[in-house]
């Protein structure tokens, strides 16, 4: 818990020292008050009790410690989206409920980066790039299987903008990829998820390319002396309520 902590100021402890001279060299006056019978009054009021003296000294020893500032080091990384277009290109004839829950899960994994949605069926659907993820996912409710349309020409690679220079993938779930990959222009990566492990398989994907990078990178220092601080406040009153209760205030 108390690990990596230390005191940005810590020659301050000395002032502890200052504190223990006082009360070896300058003990507290006071004007005295004279009774006539005072010993029938003994030695018990005289002597202060202990839990006083401990919240005496844990306050002063408690405001020290919060003066030396306690801090942690912490490293904070600044994030960017990474850049990648990924192209999900369905097989109308492939579609399967376990083929669609792996498409959404692709999709939940790949949550920062921009993704495009072909289906090359009769009634052929074409989503351009977009970050509206859930849109996607509500498309993907509508989607059923059928025979595959017609492959389209090269104008598939509209989906794509080159001149970002970001990456580009081509994620292709389907049973004959071969049928759709003379549409696709070249330049792009092409991914086609192994039968079986298509989970082992988006875990793998993700790791080699991370949706999220850090670019930047601040050292800074985290505080802890309100902790301190705030115990040593009331360690103070405890102090001043026992200095009440033996009518020294």
């Amino acid at each position: 818990m108390l690990e990596g902590i230390y005191f940005q100021f810590p020659k301050l402890g000395f002032i502890l020292f200052f504190f223990l001279a006082c009360e070896a060299l300058c003990p507290l006056r006071s004007n005295p008050l004279y009774y006539p019978n005072a010993a029938r009054f003994g030695d018990v009021g005289v002597k202060p009790k202990l839990w006083i003296w401990v919240a005496k000294w844990g306050m002063i020893i408690l405001f020290i410690i919060a003066l030396m500032s306690p801090v942690r080091d912490k490293e904070l990384h600044y994030e960017r989206e990474g850049r990648v277009d990924i192209l999900l290109i369905l097989d109308p004839a492939s579609l399967t409920e376990a083929v669609l829950s792996d498409v959404r899960r692709f999709i939940d994994k790949r949550s920062t980066d921009p993704i495009a949605l072909w289906v090359p069926s009769a009634s052929e659907i074409r989503i351009p790039l977009t970050k509206d993820h859930a849109a996607l996912q509500r498309i993907l409710d509508d989607v059923v299987p059928e025979e595959r349309g017609n492959i389209p020409d090269r104008g598939i690679g509209r989906f794509f903008n080159p001149s970002a220079g970001r990456e580009t993938w081509a994620v292709v779930f389907s049973d004959r990829p071969e049928t759709v990959l003379p549409a696709l222009p070249k330049g792009i990566e092409i991914s086609i998820p192994p039968a079986g492990d298509t989970v082992g398989w988006i875990e793998t994907l993700h790791s080699r390319h991370p949706g999220v990078k850090p670019v930047a990178g601040r050292r800074y220092v985290e505080y802890y002396y309100f902790f301190p601080l705030f115990a040593g406040f009331m360690a103070m009153l405890l102090y001043l309520y026992g200095r009440n209760q033996k009518g020294i205030l």
